[in-house]
């Protein structure tokens, strides 16, 4: 399909034709400014979204896939309205489809369906532990940018996720090791171990496996030992129904690598709700 580009909306307007037609036409910042000028009846606009395709299409990784603007008879927005403000924000031209010439009822048909997950996406990349996979992958990209407590603020979209799998492949190893651990220890959520395999790794990757395998089967662990007062608090909140954030989880396994790492005996493993979360050493 040829891909035209239009230099405003009375430009668009004349590739109407009397029924609904679908184009590929290159949204410039001034064309979706344009467009947004007739965003009359529309919802209401989330920032977290445009945010989101924004930092994709700043980024080279927005993808012509059949998703479309579409316009009314009388030039309106039905769909499309984050798009093109992301066009705006990123300010950069993207290519898109573009169907003009709907019924403007039809607005009330559209985008009934579910959205993919990165996890569905995932799985269509035939990728082990998809659902999995994509959990620490949302959540090693929040840690790194700061989000230690994954409030999901900011949320990573299915390309960076994508990218981010590209430039650190060994997180497929550290998904194999949260499902595995989460078997045998079935009390710590595998998105917290994945990203803790991750970061221990990083650090020490011979004691990071030394470290799981432990955390799995407690074995010959002495009296005093960390893990084991990792194990045995988990174990105890777990049994008394206890409802934990995952950040909890994360501050439990960073205090303990941190004192396996510095040698020290933990007793009792401790951290107050709301605390600073720790950085692994």
């Amino acid at each position: 399909m040829t891909t035209v580009t239009p230099a405003s909306t009375a430009e668009l307007d004349l590739l109407a034709t009397s029924g609904p037609t679908s184009l590929v036409i290159t949204i410039t910042p001034a064309l979706a400014t344009d467009l947004l000028r007739r965003n009359t009846h529309n919802r209401k606009l989330r920032d977290r979204a445009v945010g989101d395709y924004a930092r994709d299409m700043a980024s080279g990784r927005w993808a012509v896939n059949g998703e479309a603007i579409k316009l009314a008879t009388d030039g309106s927005v039905l769909d499309g309205q984050h798009r093109l403000h992301a066009v705006i924000q990123a300010d950069t031209a993207v290519d898109m489809f573009v169907v003009i010439g709907l019924d403007p009822a039809s607005q009330e048909t559209m985008d009934a369906g579910r959205k993919r997950s990165t996890g569905d996406v995932l799985g269509l990349r035939n990728e082990d532990n998809a659902v999995t996979l994509a959990a620490i992958l949302r959540r090693v990209w929040a840690w790194e940018q700061g989000d230690r407590r994954f409030t999901g603020r900011q949320s990573p979209t299915t390309a960076e996720c994508a990218a981010l799998l590209v430039e650190r492949p060994e997180l497929r190893r550290s998904t194999e090791i949260a499902v595995r651990t989460r078997q045998a220890f079935p009390h710590i959520p595998q998105s917290v171990l994945g990203t803790c395999h991750h970061l221990f790794t990083t650090i020490d990757p011979a004691e990071a496996a030394w470290f799981f395998q432990r955390l799995s089967d407690g074995a010959e662990l002495p009296v005093g030992h960390p893990i084991l007062a990792l194990r045995t608090r988990v174990t105890s909140e777990r049994l008394d129904n206890v409802r934990l954030a995952e950040d909890r989880f994360m501050a439990y396994l960073i205090r303990t690598w941190n004192a396996v790492r510095a040698g020290r005996d933990l007793a009792r493993l401790v951290h107050k709700p709301g605390s600073e979360i720790p950085t692994p050493k």
